[in-house]
Formats: C-alpha cells, sequence, structure tokens
C-alpha cells in the first residue's frame, strides 16, 4: 500500500491537509472521503487499509479547521466552504486520477458536506455512500430556540455554547473512545454556535433537496446512534430519487459503525457495494508529483 501526504490550497488560501492511501496497481475506484465533525481524516486509516486490499484508492482531506488543516478549529462561516473545499480537492484528484470511477463517502458531518456535494455534481460521481448521517441529528436544545439560536449566531457565531460530543455515543468498543479522549488532532471541546446553526441550515436544505439526488447510494446507519438518530437513513430511504438506493441499519451499533466491534461486517459491506458499482482496472494511472 501506497501513503501519499499533501497540503493544497482550499478556499480563501486555506492550507488544506490531505493524505491518499492507494493500491501499487491502477485502482479499480476511488473513494473520496469526508470526516465528521472535530476529528480527521487520521481516525480511517483502517478503512483505507480494507478498501485498498481490495484495490481501491482512498483519497480524505481534513475539512478547514480540523485535523492538520488551518483554520480556526470546528469553525466555519458558511457550510458550503466544506463543499467548496472538497470541490477543489476533487479537481485536484481528477487531474491526477482521471479514469477511474470516483465515489464519494461521508460520515456524520461529512454526509451532509457529500450530500450537499452530490447534489451539485452528481453527473461526475459513480455513487454515494453515507454513514452515520446527520440528516436527524440529536439536537442538544429543543427544535424551537433554533430560531432564535440563529439571530444569536450573528453577533455571537464564536461562542463555544453547544454541548460537546457525548463519547459513549461513538462505540461500544472502549478502546475507540481512549484513543478518540487521547487523539491530540481532535477537536474535544463544545460546538460554536456559528457552526451549529449553520450545520442546521445545511441539513434543512439536504433534507428538502433528497428527492434530486439520482446517484447509487448505499445508505448505513447504527440503530443504537445517540448522536445523529437513524431517522436520517430512513429520509433517505424514503425521499431520495435513485433507483439504485441501499439502505441497511445495524442493530446494536452506535455512530460511527466502522469502528464498532462489528467493523468488518461493515466494512465488508461498503467494499461488497462498491465491487458492484466498478469493472477492473485499467492502466497505470497516479500523480507522480504526489509524496
Amino acid at each position: 500500500m501506497q501513503h501519499h501526504r499533501e497540503m493544497i490550497t482550499g478556499l480563501g488560501g486555506l492550507a488544506l491537509f490531505t493524505q491518499t492511501w492507494r493500491p501499487d496497481g491502477a485502482p479499480r475506484g476511488i473513494v473520496l472521503l469526508a470526516h465528521g465533525v472535530g476529528e480527521h481524516s487520521g481516525r480511517y486509516e483502517h478503512v483505507a487499509a480494507y478498501l485498498v486490499e481490495r484495490g481501491y484508492a482512498v483519497f480524505a482531506l481534513d475539512h478547514r479547521g480540523h485535523g492538520r488543516s488551518e483554520g480556526r478549529r470546528a469553525s466555519v462561516r458558511r457550510f458550503d466552504e466544506y463543499v467548496v473545499d472538497l470541490r477543489l480537492y476533487f479537481e485536484h484528484i481528477r487531474a491526477c486520477e482521471p479514469e477511474p470511477p470516483v465515489f464519494l463517502y461521508g460520515h456524520s458531518m461529512g454526509s451532509i458536506i457529500a450530500l450537499r456535494f452530490a447534489l451539485l455534481y452528481q453527473s461526475e460521481l459513480a455513487g454515494l455512500i453515507i454513514t452515520g448521517t446527520a440528516l436527524h441529528p440529536h439536537l442538544p436544545v429543543p427544535r424551537a430556540l433554533v430560531p432564535v439560536l440563529r439571530l444569536l449566531a450573528r453577533v455571537a457565531g464564536a461562542a463555544k455554547i453547544v454541548p460537546a460530543i457525548e463519547l459513549k455515543g461513538l462505540s461500544r468498543d472502549p478502546a475507540v473512545i481512549t484513543a478518540y479522549r487521547t487523539d491530540p488532532l481532535v477537536y474535544h471541546g463544545r460546538l460554536r454556535l456559528g457552526w451549529s446553526t449553520e450545520m442546521y441550515r445545511a441539513v434543512t436544505e439536504v433534507n428538502r433537496l433528497l428527492p434530486a439526488l439520482r446517484l447509487p447510494c448505499l445508505v448505513l446507519h447504527g440503530a443504537d446512534d445517540p448522536l445523529t438518530l437513524p431517522a436520517g437513513a430512513g429520509a433517505v430511504r424514503a425521499r431520495a430519487g435513485s433507483t439504485d438506493l441501499t439502505v441497511r441499519v445495524y442493530p446494536g451499533l452506535r455512530h460511527e459503525i466502522h469502528n464498532e466491534p462489528e467493523h468488518a461486517q461493515v466494512l465488508g459491506d461498503i467494499a461488497a457495494w462498491l465491487d458492484a458499482h466498478t469493472a477492473a482496472p485499467q492502466g497505470e494511472g497516479g500523480c507522480a508529483s504526489l509524496t
């Protein structure tokens, strides 16, 4: 397996950290990964290794304000800044890898970024994978207060007043919780009000536009996810316009289904779906400038 790291330029000149895991030969497909809030792409190294063994190249970035990328931690002025950054990275990838089909894979907040991206550029994608989608997030405040919080965010968007993620909701594996808690690249504090209201705005917009989603789509969720409710997977099942739609909810699993004790089953389901939507690789591919 080859592993490359690189800094690219995102929206507004921000430096974004990216990394690639790829097989030694030509990949049968590309998986472009968008991680969740507060975390970073390095937490998906085992996911990438699993997919590389099956012939896929995995490209991932740390979103602005996350991991090794620049920007105020877990902060964004407009949610679509994430989407623009992802588009710039997508174009960078396509300059190096113009042929293999690209599948977009988003987890949690990353699923909303991926859905927003797919709704804009679905003709350029071969498929979409979303896990733990935040289409129905657990709200730490009454829904009736959301309009008030939006007004407050205009003057106090940087305020850290939204409760932090409850770690026990991530996984039933104590080692996963310990690794998350001690990871210096993970943001552990309260969420900023401005970020939270932008996230809610993006979720509302994606829910409204789901009927326009026509890509092949795989939706996976944990039935016991207390952070982003399984109703999000149900919303995609009920409203997405895709005629090639697979939805699976795993009994007993929490938010990070790829980090649960049953992660091998989850990753196997992802790989099997990818295999069913790709052909054998052709040519060599690759980008000599990546180091």
